[in-house]
């Protein structure tokens, strides 16, 4: 696990004590839903809490595509390597004959 996700975890679960703390709070205020919704800060904590889960899920959306990709690498090289067949050389199509460039004015 990574220094970066931890930390994100660490984030994610500070938010999320606080919106919790926020929520009892409101509820100890006897605010019904719709109040408690449009309360300020419990709609900054709300964002913060979504902004440290699609950090996360992004991050587990690399980590599962650098997966991907290492075990693609692992099964390239331990593939028999077929030898090499070499191409056969065409014949360079005859030069053009050289007229100097110019262009003949009719007459």
């Amino acid at each position: 696990m990574s220094k970066s996700r931890e930390v994100i975890e660490k984030h994610l679960k500070t938010a999320q004590e606080h919106l919790a703390a926020r929520t009892k709070l409101l509820a100890d205020k006897k605010l019904d839903k719709k109040q408690t919704k449009r309360d300020v800060t419990f709609r900054k904590l709300q964002a913060l809490v979504r902004k440290y889960a699609n950090r996360l899920a992004s991050l587990d959306k690399v980590q599962a595509v650098l997966a991907d990709v290492a075990q693609r690498r692992a099964e390239r090289e331990a593939a028999p390597k077929a030898p090499k067949e070499k191409k056969k050389r065409v014949a360079a199509p005859a030069p053009k004959a050289k007229g100097g460039g110019k262009k003949e004015k009719k007459a």
